[in-house]
């Protein structure tokens, strides 16, 4: 079960709640945690607040496209509680990428989600090209559940 606090914290219209928790309780099942209640954040935040939070917390001084911070709360595991942490998502730098790609925002929500939520699980394309092949072969797999939905 999935347990998702949804924000949009932009002027911008974008999908809702239910829109990400259906991409997130896909990405749940994918990686095989749906016997836990997962929970989690989702915040669609604007240019200023994704660089404020890449400056503050990664140290580059730039608009990135999707931050995650996990949480280490082990001691809910054993009730069956698994949180995950914050998920942000630059609505108008996906707003960008997906008019650069040619494709439908949904769509490139989606990635972003996606890429999004194998961080929170521990998942990191910049350690190594192992790890990176490992983490893009699973986002791509949900990546391939969604086709059909945007």
């Amino acid at each position: 079960m999935l347990d998702l606090v949804f924000k949009n914290n932009t002027s911008d219209k974008s999908p809702g709640d239910r829109f990400f928790s259906e991409i997130l309780s896909t990405g749940i099942k994918e990686v095989r945690i749906k016997d836990k209640n997962v929970e989690m954040s989702l915040n669609l935040v604007g240019e200023v607040k994704i660089k404020k939070l890449n400056k503050q917390y990664r140290g580059k001084n730039e608009v990135t496209d999707v931050l995650s911070f996990p949480l280490e709360e082990s001691r809910f595991k054993k009730y069956g509680i698994l949180p995950l942490g914050d998920i942000f998502i630059c609505l108008p730098f996906a707003v960008k990428e997906a008019e650069r790609q040619n494709i439908s925002l949904k769509k490139e929500l989606v990635r972003l989600t996606i890429h999004g939520f194998l961080h929170l699980l521990g998942y990191d394309h910049e350690k190594s090209i192992s790890d990176k092949k490992k983490m893009f072969d699973l986002e791509n797999k949900i990546l391939e559940k969604w086709q059909d939905h945007i």
